[in-house]
């Protein structure tokens, strides 16, 4: 394991001036593109050891003396690979010399997997994001930060894309998720940028093997696809910015309509909706009834039966919900 530089720069204003903007600039992306003011807040970081987690946890740690705001760290130990212990003592060196309180914790994945019935890396974020809510009400914290930046979001577009996601969910992954209390103050940051900054302070990071395995899909779209697309366009990366902006704003606009979300929508109401407000409307309808991601050939085709008043008709969405079309609305149901 490398080992840590004896002379990390204690704070911002050590930093040379490109990476102290850098730093900034992530201060004012939560700031102002997220709404949140971390001031006196207590923020959580989600440390894995990768460079992505690594470059948060720095960036956090600089502006948290700033802003006066806490930063703490959490690990988990999949116990997948060999070498995650190895990535566990990394994590808590890492910490310890920046003065940051670290928690490591381990879950057995491959197990979880196995009970759950499903793959190692649904189990892992499964195992992540729980552990993740048991420590933000247990510790107190306001926020837990993760590391996702702009490659991730553009991994997350093409997958979404693949799934037949539809508008405004195609923008990608949330910058704050309220409910969970997440954020993700580098999404709008490319990957390279990090590791400049990262290689820049002589901070190591850990690989993960895993990354490279083709038969996770995520792999196969980073690995594969989206050296593709970049060769064709070299600009990918601030398109996809640039859609989750317009998601963001647009998701704000339709919030309002989706408040009415019910399991029974009149034939009156729906009839005073434009078609793009009425699928919004049927998403949400759906949404509410649980996990499971409605696709938008489905959502179109429900409509089409509403317009049609195909009384009887039923639609089966992700999730074992159900859209039926009756003779005077519309009835949204869950088996669950």
């Amino acid at each position: 394991m490398a080992a840590l530089p004896a002379d990390i720069p204690p704070t911002l204003q050590d930093l040379l001036p490109k990476w102290a903007h850098f730093c900034l600039y992530a201060g004012r992306f939560v700031e102002e593109e997220l709404g949140i003011d971390l001031t006196g807040r207590r923020v959580l970081v989600g440390l894995s050891g990768g460079v992505d987690s690594t470059a948060l946890l720095l960036v956090l740690h600089y502006l948290s003396s700033r802003a006066d705001f806490t930063v703490g760290a959490v690990h988990l130990d999949h116990q997948l690979r060999p070498e995650s212990a190895d990535d566990a003592t990394f994590a808590r060196a890492l910490c310890e010399r920046l003065g940051i309180d670290c928690e490591v914790e381990t879950r057995d994945v491959a197990r979880l997997a196995e009970e759950r019935g499903v793959g190692l890396e649904e189990a892992g974020r499964e195992a992540r994001y729980a552990l993740y809510a048991e420590l933000r009400e247990s510790g107190g914290w306001d926020f837990i930060a993760l590391g996702h930046q702009l490659d991730d979001l553009s991994e997350d577009v093409l997958m979404r894309l693949i799934r037949g996601t539809g508008w405004p969910g195609l923008s990608g992954m949330a910058g704050h998720d309220p409910a969970r209390g997440l954020i993700r103050p580098l999404l709008l940051i490319p990957k390279s940028t990090l590791k400049a900054f990262v290689t820049h302070l002589g901070v190591p990071w850990r690989e993960d093997a895993s990354n490279a395995d083709p038969a996770m899909t995520r792999n196969r779209v980073r690995n594969e696809i989206l050296p593709l697309i970049e060769k064709e366009n070299p600009a990918f990366w601030q398109s996809v910015a640039r859609l989750w902006r317009l998601g963001r704003v647009e998701q704000a606009f339709w919030a309002v309509l989706e408040s009415e979300a019910c399991e029974i929508l009149d034939n009156s109401r729906l009839e005073s909706l434009h078609k793009a407000q009425r699928l919004h409307l049927y998403k949400a309808c759906l949404d509410r009834l649980g996990p499971g991601q409605a696709l938008a050939d489905t959502l179109f085709k429900l409509d089409e039966a509403w317009r049609d008043r195909r009384v009887g008709a039923v639609f089966q969405f992700p999730g074992d919900k159900t859209a039926s079309v009756g003779s005077g609305n519309m009835v949204f149901a869950s088996k669950h």
